[in-house]
């Protein structure tokens, strides 16, 4: 008679179902892109969307029952490829069997943490992406326009925020480095009143600038610290909500092969957590590029400059205009 294998002991009941739920909220608010990008769901691994090539045009009909003008309308296709990102770590059994230490509440937002920022990296920067991602991220020279510097923070962002609108887009939200809060948290403009507010987006507060969302994370680029711009052209496709599985008898390798931790050897529970998602870029059609828009404007902000000093280094800087940003007393 033959003994069937020993199948591994479930630890995935000492996290309950709804922290695992918490994993994805946290995940969604600590990254950027999960939370300005168009999420889509993907039934299948791989997915086309269409998407419009060109744009339809309408014309008045001179003659009562006329003929009525014919108009192309040209339709391609984006395909959306789902990628694994994935984290493995381990935990002591001594720390899993102290019930006074809330060890779950410490793991989970690290969790998080590490597939938001695989994430971001990724999708904005070009970071360690998968083949099948955007080279460049949303910086790269196709889908960004690269804005100069204002005389402040807030003209900066004027000038990138423009750059996009002048292309016939709708700006609808920002993604901005840590570092960029503290240069936008005193901004007001010439009445006083902050630039930086809070509105009620999906159910929560979320900070907004001019009226349209702003988050911020953690930049690996020195080149750009503020992304604005229209992203519902910025498509990501979730195949897989992370999901987490404990097994007190797994082993983790190294890069070279070699073994780091035998959880039943070293008495310690290696955790996976793990997702699916999938990323494109649509260059919109629009009136004003019919070729195919470039949705998103990236710049450098920099801390406030007296109008003064900027008027000196630039030389021929205009003087500010009612309703820009003015430094608080």
């Amino acid at each position: 008679m033959t003994t069937p294998p020993i199948a591994p002991l479930d630890f995935s009941g000492l996290i309950p179902i709804e922290y695992s739920t918490q994993i994805i909220q946290e995940a969604l608010q600590r990254s950027a892109v999960l939370q300005l990008a168009n999420l889509v769901p993907m039934g299948t691994g791989i997915a086309e969307m269409p998407v419009p090539t060109s744009l339809p045009q309408a014309g008045w009909v001179s003659v009562a029952g006329g003929r009525k003008p014919y108009t192309a309308l040209g339709l391609g296709t984006k395909t959306l490829h789902a990628e694994e990102v994935a984290a493995v770590t381990a935990i002591p059994d001594v720390y899993l069997e102290d019930v006074s230490i809330n060890l779950w509440g410490w793991v989970r937002p690290r969790l998080a943490e590490a597939i938001a920022i695989a994430i971001d990296e990724a999708i904005l920067f070009g970071h360690n992406n998968p083949a099948t991602f955007p080279a460049g991220g949303v910086l790269d020279p196709a889908y960004s326009i690269a804005t100069p510097a204002g005389f402040d923070a807030a003209d900066t962002v004027n000038n990138a925020m423009a750059a996009v609108e002048a292309q016939g887009l709708q700006v609808n939200g920002d993604a901005a480095d840590l570092t960029v809060k503290g240069m936008l948290r005193g901004l007001r403009d010439s009445q006083g009143a902050l630039l930086l507010g809070f509105d009620q987006i999906n159910g929560r507060d979320t900070q907004t600038l001019w009226g349209q969302p702003i988050t911020y994370t953690p930049f690996i680029t020195g080149n750009t610290n503020f992304i604005t711009g229209d992203w519902s052209s910025l498509v990501v496709g979730v195949r897989q909500d992370i999901r987490y599985l404990m097994d007190p008898s797994g082993v983790i390798v190294d890069d070279t092969g070699a073994v780091a931790i035998s959880g039943f050897q070293d008495n310690t529970t290696p955790l996976k957590v793990w997702a699916r998602f999938a990323c494109t870029i649509i260059n919109p059609v629009t009136r004003q590029v019919p070729a195919g828009a470039k949705p998103f404007a990236q710049t450098k902000l920099a801390g406030w400059v007296p109008p003064a000093a900027a008027t000196s280094q630039a030389g021929t800087h205009a003087p500010a205009k009612s309703g820009t940003a003015q430094k608080p007393a």
